[in-house]
C-alpha cells in the first residue's frame, strides 16, 4: 500500500485501485475479488472441436466446383492446429439433423469449437438457413422442412464451448434465391428473402452479461463477403475467401483479429474490391490457432490471464527495470503489436512511470485489447499519469466489462464511494433516487438508514450489485461526474 490511511477498493493490474482518504483518519479497507489461476492455454491441452462443412454436388440446381474442396483444406489445416474435425461432405437434410445431436455430445466442455460452412445459403426474414443437397425450395412454405437453420449449430455451440468462432463462406450466387422470391410473391407472403447472409445478433448478447456469460463468453463472426452481398465462388482450387484464410490460418502467432484483416485484404485485393468480407471479433482476450512463442517481454509483464502458454506475472511481482528493457526490445519488430504495448504499459505503471505507460495503454486499448482498456480506465480513475476524469474512467471499464472482463466488473462493483461524497453530494443522490420513485425521505444530505434502504431498493430492481454507491451504480444514476477528486498518492 502506499501510506497507512488508504482505501483499497479494486483489484486492478493484479494490484488493488487505490483512493487516498488520509482526511478521514481510518485504517485501509480491502476489496479484493478472489482470482482462479487460468490453466496455461497450450494448443495440445485445449478440447477444441471444429464442425467443417462443405456442399458442393446440388442435385437440383447447377453444382458448385469448391466448398467440398474449401471444406476438406480448411479440415486438414484444423486437424494440423489440434482440432478434433467432425466434416460433413455433401450432407442431406437429414444428415444436418443428425448431426445436431451428435455435436451435442462433442461440443460438451470444449475450450474452442469451430464451424466453417461453404456453399449455398439463403436468408428468409434475417434467419439464416444452410441448404442441403437435396434441397428444390420450390415454394417459400419449404424453406422451413428443406433447409437447417444455421443458428441451431451456433447455439449448441454458445451453450457449450467457451470460445466460438463461426466461419461462413457461404454466401455464393444463389439460384434458389429468385425462386423464392417468387414463391412468397405468387402466395401474397410479406417475407424477406436474400442472397446472402444476413447478420446473426441473436448470438450476441449486447446487454450486460450475467456471471455465467463470463465462464463463456467469446465470439468471433467471419463472412466471406458483407452481410446480404454475395461472394465468388473462384476459378481455382479454392474460393478467394478460403484461399486466404488458409494462407494466414497456420502462422504461429496470429491472433485472429489481426488474422482476419489480414484475410480481408487478401480477398478486397484479388476480386478488385468485388468482394469486401466482414468480420466481428467479441472476445475477452487474444485467440491464436497456433499460440506464438512469448518473448521475454511476455515472461516479465504479461498479465496472468493470457492465452500463451505461460503463466503471466502478477502486479506486484513485476520486475520493472527488466520489463521495460525486453518489452522495449520486442517492440522494435513489432511496434505496434497490442499485448506487447500493454506489457511495456504494465511495466512502466508499476515502475511509477505512469506518464510514460499511458501512451502504450492507449495504443494498446484502440486496438481493441481488453486488458489495456480496463487498465486505462482505472488510470483515468486513480488520475495516474493522466487528469482524472470518472466519466471517461468509468465508460472505459464498462466497455470493458460488456465484454466480459471480469477485472473490470469487479473494478466497477467492489468499491463504495460512499466515504468520500460530501452532504451535497448526498443530496444530489437522494433528489436522484426520488426521481426514479424510491426515496421519500428529506433532501437533506444525511444518507442515513432510510437513504441506504432506497438505494438497495434501486440496485435490487436494475439487478445492480448492492455494494453501496460503486462506480457501476452511480454510471447507472447517471452520477459518476459528482464523485470529488482525491489522490492516490
Amino acid at each position: 500500500m502506499k501510506g497507512v490511511e488508504l482505501l483499497e477498493i479494486n483489484v486492478r493490474k493484479n494490484y488493488l485501485l487505490k483512493l487516498a482518504i488520509a482526511a478521514l483518519a481510518m485504517a485501509s479497507i480491502w476489496f479484493s475479488a478472489a482470482h482462479a489461476l487460468q490453466k496455461s492455454l497450450y494448443n495440445g491441452d485445449q478440447k477444441r472441436i471444429a464442425l467443417v462443412i462443405g456442399v458442393s454436388d446440388y442435385q437440383h440446381t447447377a453444382a458448385l466446383p469448391n466448398p467440398v474442396k474449401d471444406a476438406d483444406d480448411v479440415g486438414d489445416a484444423l486437424e494440423r492446429l489440434g482440432f478434433a474435425v467432425i466434416r460433413l461432405d455433401n450432407p442431406s437434410v437429414g444428415d444436418f439433423e443428425k448431426l445436431e445431436y451428435r455435436l451435442y455430445k462433442e461440443l460438451k466442455g470444449a475450450d474452442v469449437a469451430v464451424l466453417y460452412y461453404a456453399g449455398h445459403s439463403v436468408q428468409i426474414d434475417g434467419a439464416n438457413y444452410l441448404i442441403p443437397i437435396d434441397a428444390q425450395l420450390n415454394t417459400i412454405s419449404s424453406v422451413v422442412n428443406e433447409t437447417f437453420e444455421l443458428a441451431k449449430f451456433v447455439n449448441l455451440m454458445d451453450d457449450l464451448a467457451k470460445t466460438k468462432i463461426i466461419v461462413l463462406d457461404a454466401c455464393r450466387d444463389n439460384p434458389f434465391v429468385e425462386l423464392l422470391k417468387a414463391s412468397a410473391k405468387s402466395e401474397g407472403a410479406s417475407r424477406f428473402v436474400g442472397s446472402g447472409l444476413g447478420q446473426m445478433g441473436n448470438i450476441l448478447d449486447e446487454d450486460d452479461l450475467t456471471q455465467t456469460d463470463l465462464e463463456t463468453y467469446g465470439t468471433v463472426i467471419s463472412y466471406a463477403a458483407a452481410p446480404g452481398q454475395v461472394a465468388e465462388d473462384g476459378t481455382g482450387d479454392n474460393s478467394p475467401f478460403t484461399r486466404a484464410l488458409l494462407k494466414r490460418i497456420e502462422e504461429p502467432g496470429m491472433e485472429i483479429g489481426r488474422m482476419l484483416r489480414g484475410v480481408a485484404a487478401d480477398v478486397i485485393r484479388d476480386t478488385n474490391g468485388g468482394q469486401k468480407p466482414e468480420y466481428l471479433v467479441k472476445l475477452t482476450d487474444e485467440f491464436y490457432f497456433r499460440v506464438p512463442e512469448p518473448s521475454q517481454c511476455d515472461y516479465l509483464a504479461v498479465e496472468p490471464y493470457n492465452n500463451l502458454s505461460i503463466k503471466g506475472v502478477d502486479f506486484d511481482a513485476i520486475k520493472s527495470k527488466q520489463a521495460i528493457v525486453a518489452c522495449k526490445k520486442a517492440l522494435v519488430t513489432e511496434p505496434d503489436h497490442p499485448r506487447l504495448l500493454h506489457n511495456l504499459a504494465r511495466a512502466y505503471d508499476s515502475n511509477g512511470r505512469y506518464k510514460e505507460s499511458i501512451p502504450h495503454y492507449k495504443r494498446s486499448a484502440d486496438q481493441d485489447y481488453i486488458h489495456a482498456i480496463n487498465n486505462l480506465g482505472v488510470m483515468y480513475i486513480n488520475g495516474q499519469g493522466v487528469k482524472q476524469d470518472f466519466v471517461k474512467g468509468t465508460k472505459l471499464l464498462m466497455a470493458a466489462k460488456s465484454r466480459g472482463h471480469q477485472q473490470s466488473r469487479v473494478n466497477l462493483q467492489g468499491s463504495d464511494f460512499t466515504v468520500v461524497l460530501e452532504t451535497k453530494q448526498f443530496q444530489t443522490i437522494q433528489r436522484k433516487l426520488q426521481d426514479e420513485g424510491f426515496y421519500s425521505g428529506d433532501i437533506d444530505g444525511d444518507f442515513g438508514s432510510g437513504s441506504k434502504k432506497s438505494l438497495v431498493d434501486y440496485q435490487t430492481r436494475n439487478q445492480l450489485k448492492p455494494n453501496g454507491l460503486t462506480l457501476e451504480t452511480l454510471h447507472h444514476l447517471g452520477l459518476v461526474s459528482i464523485i470529488p477528486s482525491f489522490s492516490v498518492n
